[in-house]
């Protein structure tokens, strides 16, 4: 089932927590609302799920008016990040809970019931755990309990609300690529908040980035990633260096150092410029630690001095901490292995080249 949001503004008190949203989402796909705190992300998920009603704007599911439909009237699964289990309830009764409140008519046979709980928490792959109690669980089972709980009722949105926030890096890890696995088998349309862009990146069709209970930008994670549509874009997904240049003559241009800015970057001395009659604009040059060139020597590039002031080398991917010559903090990564051929040290001298740049002016 497809979502459509339209012109969607929520205020509370003397906060605007959702400004004129505009957002269509097809069905079967999976989108992640991906923003800091207060950004509206939740607020949005509430609103679409109608345990909020928006101030402005309306909710289309299928092309239908949804905007004064009850909660219960939407067809929506809801799953929140504490799992709201009921704890005096086993697995198996939590997952089937939402089958048996139905309305008498509506109601599934006990019989249907059970093979439609069993082959949810097969799904889950927790087939095997239907009589234990939600304390009973770690807490990545528990929110797989909460999940097929959600799907237990069949609903034609799926709604998850940091879904991942409370548990650890390696469970959360692993849950992210299950629910990636899992949408591809159910195909139900979803939607969930994070706050956690390498989640969203992993996991979603489409991303949302959203500000201010505004959307910021969207695209596929590709998209976002690597064509930020402005600075909050750019400096939200990933770690990036700012240093503050200008535009002169075709090119960005910071330090000693001039490049062409978009997909690729080929650096030249600044003084090299030839100026055009336009003149020079003020401009943010924005590069990722993993678009750096690192050189232990001059080997004729034009290129930014810098000082080595910390490695983390644990991983694949070593993380070099500098100090530029002008006294900006510069942070790079490179391959293990190319670590290891520079034989880098903390109070070396480097040479820094930028393979690629993006430039906000400013």
């Amino acid at each position: 089932m497809s979502i459509e949001i339209q012109g969607v503004t929520k205020v509370f008190g003397d906060f605007k927590a959702l400004d004129r949203i505009d957002l269509t989402v097809p069905s079967g796909e999976l989108v992640a609302l991906l923003g800091p705190s207060g950004s509206g992300k939740t607020t949005l998920l509430r609103v679409i799920a109608g345990l909020e009603s928006a101030d402005e704007g309306s909710i289309l599911f299928d092309g239908e008016d949804a905007t004064t439909r009850h909660v219960r009237e939407r067809g929506v699964g809801f799953v929140f990040q504490h799992y709201a289990l009921f704890r005096h309830m086993s697995v198996f009764e939590n997952v089937a809970f939402g089958l048996r409140v139905r309305p008498r008519k509506l109601r599934p046979s006990r019989e249907d019931i059970r093979e439609r709980v069993m082959k949810l928490l097969k799904l889950v792959q927790l087939e095997h755990l239907g009589k234990r109690y939600p304390g009973q669980l770690s807490g990545g089972q528990r929110q797989r309990v909460a999940l097929a709980r959600a799907l237990a009722v069949e609903p034609k949105v799926l709604l998850l609300d940091e879904p991942f926030g409370a548990l650890d890096a390696r469970v959360r890890q692993e849950l992210r690529s299950w629910l990636r696995r899992l949408h591809d088998e159910i195909h139900v349309t979803s939607v969930f908040v994070t706050h956690d862009q390498e989640e969203a990146l992993e996991v979603a069709d489409r991303v949302v980035v959203m500000s201010g209970g505004r959307i910021e930008q969207i695209g596929t994670p590709e998209e976002v990633f690597h064509h930020p549509a402005n600075e909050f874009v750019m400096h939200f997904l990933g770690n990036v260096n700012v240093f503050h240049g200008r535009v002169e003559g075709g090119k960005a241009v910071f330090g000693d150092v001039a490049v062409e800015h978009g997909e690729t970057a080929t650096a030249t001395r600044s003084s090299e410029i030839e100026p055009l009659d336009d003149e020079a604009k003020p401009a943010k040059v924005f590069i990722r630690p993993h678009e750096w060139d690192i050189a232990v020597y001059r080997n004729g590039r034009p290129a930014m001095e810098a000082v080595v002031i910390h490695v983390n080398a644990a991983g694949p991917v070593v993380k070099v901490s500098l100090l530029s010559e002008s006294g900006e903090p510069v942070h790079a990564e490179l391959p293990l292995e190319h670590y290891r051929s520079l034989e880098l040290r903390t109070g070396q001298r480097v040479f820094l080249s930028p393979r690629k740049v993006k430039v906000f002016f400013d």
